[in-house]
């Protein structure tokens, strides 16, 4: 059985995310994890690489904030990480940027 992990995260470090513990707290029971990252203005995708395992593989993807109300660019960017996700996956699990297992 093969398990993925996956979020989306953009300005974790500009608005205190605990992106890092969020990934590592799913990682080991992982065989993927993808991380959509947004297009974020500070050092978030640095601290996303500083994690340093072969399982994270980043998309980079660009946040239309024309659609925030009602948390739509939210549930875009969920999609688009899913989406990224390998085909031969049986189960996915999410968690966004400031949650922790």
């Amino acid at each position: 059985m093969k398990v993925a992990g996956f979020t989306f995260i953009r300005n974790a470090v500009q608005n205190d995310y605990s992106i890092v513990e969020a990934i590592t707290s799913i990682l080991p029971i992982c065989d993927e994890f993808i991380v959509a990252h947004g297009n974020s203005t500070d050092t978030t995708l640095d601290l996303i690489k500083s994690i340093d395992s072969p399982k994270i593989k980043i998309i980079e993807t660009v946040w239309d904030d024309s659609v925030r109300e009602g948390g739509r660019t939210f549930a875009l960017e969920t999609n688009k990480a899913f989406k990224a996700i390998s085909p031969d996956v049986d189960w996915a699990f999410y968690i966004q940027g400031d949650e922790c297992v």
